[in-house]
């Protein structure tokens, strides 16, 4: 029943859509897992921001540009409230996987006009608990999906219009100002046109001005700050590539296996049984090839966890619909979907609550510190975020990945003089240095050093009592 109501052509089927996708995702509303550690980094980081702050130059992060500007504005409109941010996650996958199901449509990809596809798109979404985090990831696929329909226009013979690979440019580039190593879809989208379309050497240099454009609003508007170099240094600069996997790969395989069993199985049925156009057939290539952009993107920025694979995600249901479709005995695609859907939420209810030792989201969380103030405002000289669960942030050392070098070297009097506007327009009630830099600081501003008590590897403010 379920596949045969998705395969009507009729929009009112994206209200199931919601309805199902609501159900599957009940249980992480109503009893969530609790703050992850990129979800309180982008609280954190979104009060340092609303406190007054500009981005780079007193707020030091290593945060992409808008990435950080929307933590701002989520924590003006939520708080630190977890379900308004969830609730906003859940909306926008439900907006991708519609708009995905109407792409597909518009374009006539594949043999039926369905809107199964958004269906499938919404239960692989939904394979790990953390794919609710509002993360820069979640809200950059979005964008990526509005290049891929850009990229499919322009691939269609009578689509191909000179705004459409600028629009395609702009969009990829706007999705590098939220997570700057999907700067990696740029040379793989050239490689599509150019296997796919006529692409001369005019419309690659239109992509890459597209792509350029918003990156060179952004250095313009620093330059004529006089703040380009703290862009530069802070975010440029610091990308980091092949960082530390934060779930194993053995893990995500456990999480994925349904999807990724189902993929596989989806390539041998379209090379046995599928009936395309010459269009569909180059749309299935050009999917081909967007989920080997998705996987080098992966593989070579690293920091592997679930959200980050969401740029799958469009590739998975596009394929496995069509192998759903494709089943000529209507029993065997209804048995299928059911098993699929239930599969892969299963496992992650499973992992969710801890019942397999194959997972371990242990990295996911930051480490409580049980010794902590309460509602102050405070400065950590260090990664431990535990400290911020329930207090704010003072000055704008933000990343000790940058602030640590402020601190470090106070042999330049830039540094001296930044460390000392940042404390005056913002003295924190309580500083936690344990890796005992503050001293070198003092000993250059001594001043700053006449307002702090020192207990154990903390500083208290001398009106403040601990």
């Amino acid at each position: 029943m379920l596949l045969r109501f998705f395969r009507i052509n009729d929009p009112y089927r994206l209200l199931a859509v919601f309805i199902l996708m609501v159900l599957i995702a009940l249980g992480f509303f109503t009893d969530p897992a609790g703050t992850t550690l990129d979800e309180l980094k982008a609280m954190v980081l979104g009060e340092a921001l609303n406190s007054g702050k500009s981005l780079y130059t007193q707020v030091h992060t290593t945060e992409a540009p808008l990435a950080a500007w929307l933590y701002g504005w989520e924590e003006w409109l939520f708080g630190r409230s977890l379900t308004a941010r969830h609730v906003l996650a859940f909306l926008l996958i439900f907006f991708q996987g519609a708009y995905f199901a109407i792409l597909l449509i518009s374009n006539k990809a594949q043999g039926e006009s369905t809107y199964l596809p958004a269906f499938l798109f919404g239960v692989i979404c939904f394979f790990s608990f953390d794919m609710l985090v509002l993360s820069p990831e979640l809200i950059a696929s979005t964008i990526l999906l509005l290049a891929l329909n850009n990229l499919f226009k322009e691939v269609e013979f009578r689509a191909q219009r000179d705004d459409t690979l600028l629009t395609l440019g702009l969009y990829l580039g706007m999705a590098t100002l939220l997570v700057f190593t999907y700067a990696v879809f740029l040379p793989g989208t050239i490689i599509i046109l150019a296997v796919f379309t006529r692409l001369s050497v005019r419309k690659t240099l239109l992509l890459i001005f597209g792509f350029c454009l918003p990156h060179l609003l952004l250095a313009t508007a620093y330059y004529f700050n006089d703040n380009f170099e703290f862009l530069w240094s802070s975010y440029y600069t610091q990308v980091t590539w092949f960082a530390e996997n934060r779930l194993s790969l053995n893990a995500m395989f456990y999480l994925s296996v349904i999807p990724i069993g189902y993929f596989l199985l989806s390539l041998v049925m379209l090379n046995r049984e599928a009936r395309l156009t010459k269009y569909q057939s180059q749309l299935l290539q050009i999917m081909f090839l967007w989920l080997l952009i998705a996987a080098a993107e992966i593989a070579l920025a690293g920091n592997m966890a679930p959200h980050r694979v969401i740029t799958f995600a469009p590739s998975f249901a596009y394929f496995i619909s069509h192998f759903l479709l494709l089943i000529r005995r209507k029993w065997l695609g209804e048995l299928l979907l059911w098993v699929f859907a239930g599969g892969i939420v299963l496992i992650a209810y499973l992992a969710r609550y801890n019942k397999t030792d194959r997972i371990d989201y242990s990295k996911l969380f930051y480490s409580k510190v049980n010794s902590a103030p309460v509602n102050k405002r405070i400065l950590v000289l260090d990664e431990q975020w535990g400290y911020f669960e329930n207090n704010k942030p003072a000055t704008g050392f933000y990343d000790w990945r940058i602030s640590g070098c402020y601190f470090s070297g106070t042999d330049y009097f830039q540094y001296v003089v930044l460390l000392d506007k940042a404390f005056k327009a913002d003295m924190p009630e309580v500083i936690f240095d344990p890796h005992q830099v503050l001293p070198a600081v003092f000993k250059r501003i001594p001043s700053l050093e006449k307002n702090y008590s020192k207990q154990g590897a903390a500083y208290y403010l001398k009106t403040i009592r601990n």
